[in-house]
């Protein structure tokens, strides 16, 4: 973005960010505030509203600010930190401080070319909370259960702890359960039938739909099924140079985890009763591939149909490749 005059780069961390100002021909300025309300608000005094916002994606930590930024009006960019490290490589960066980070993104900005950020619906975000508490409540019944199993295989066995441990599934199951019905509550009042039309897809189920399409949006910002694969880390990443270096292809495991388990288990199903997912099993398994990445590729299929239903607004079809 190198006709944008007034650039801002934002370094975030748990308790405060530093800031660096880049208003040409006025050169840089830094500046750090405390990562609460009065220093957000001390920093949005700051901020004219015809300026460029960079900042890394943080975990959890750029959203507060980057919500902020975005209602004030301001132009916001949340760059992948990744991308980040390459371009300081590139551009032979030595020094690594907070103040020096948040210059770096301003160099990146002038460079490269910015994609808006644009705030996730409130439903998407609850629902995606949902799901990381449902994983880990699921986490817990199999660490209880483990538990259980090793002491009955113990000579001396305490019926009042296996009784309690017992209740405590029971009632972890209760509130997965309820969990669930306030996704299903929440899905209701917005993306009912796209979940629906989804879910017509062979072996994609209720839970796979939801999931898929809180984590992309509904597929906004996205213009084909190669740049969501990418997005979930199921894209194959192939390490092969000249004569001597040829190294194995696998996946860049980059993206969301949860999402990938949800895809693999769906591939299972699909490569037995999803026509084009059927096919190309067969087609990979008579070629020697490994079972793992035959469920790769059949989990892309997934999502490429996945992403055609949603864009075209359609229900699935077999003749869907």
């Amino acid at each position: 973005m190198a006709n944008v005059s007034k650039i801002i780069g934002i370094d975030i961390s748990k308790e405060k960010f530093d800031v660096c100002f880049s208003f040409q021909p006025c050169g840089y300025s830094s500046r750090t505030y405390t990562y609460d309300n009065e220093g957000i608000r001390s920093f949005l005094k700051d901020v004219p509203q015809d300026c460029v916002c960079i900042m890394e994606a943080t975990g959890v930590y750029h959203l507060r600010l980057a919500y902020c930024l975005n209602k004030h009006g301001v132009f916001v960019s949340v760059v992948n930190p990744l991308s980040v490290k390459n371009f300081s490589r590139a551009v032979m960066c030595r020094t690594k401080t907070d103040k020096a980070d948040a210059r770096q993104l301003v160099d990146y900005a002038r460079r490269m070319e910015l994609t808006e950020w644009k705030p996730t619906p409130d439903n998407y975000i609850r629902i995606q909370q949902i799901y990381r508490t449902i994983e880990l409540f699921v986490t817990n019944i199999t660490q209880i259960e483990n538990q259980l199993e090793a002491i009955s295989h113990s000579p001396v066995r305490d019926k009042m702890l296996c009784s309690m441990l017992k209740r405590d599934i029971k009632l972890i199951q209760r509130r997965i359960e309820r969990l669930e019905k306030q996704i299903e509550e929440l899905i209701a009042k917005d993306d009912k039938y796209v979940v629906s039309r989804i879910r017509t897809i062979p072996g994609v189920g209720n839970k796979t739909s939801i999931a898929l399409l809180t984590a992309t949006k509904g597929m906004h910002g996205f213009d084909n099924y190669r740049q969501v694969s990418s997005y979930f880390g199921l894209c194959p990443r192939i390490y092969d140079s000249g004569k001597s270096v040829h190294g194995k292809a696998h996946i860049c495991k980059m993206g969301m985890g949860w999402i990938r388990k949800l895809l693999y288990m769906c591939a299972i199903s699909a490569s037995k009763y999803n026509k084009a997912c059927k096919n190309l099993y067969s087609r990979l398994t008579e070629k020697g591939k490994p079972i793992k990445v035959i469920m790769i590729a059949v989990a892309n299929k997934l999502i490429k149909q996945i992403f055609a239903i949603i864009k075209n607004n359609k229900e699935y079809s077999e003749f869907y490749a």
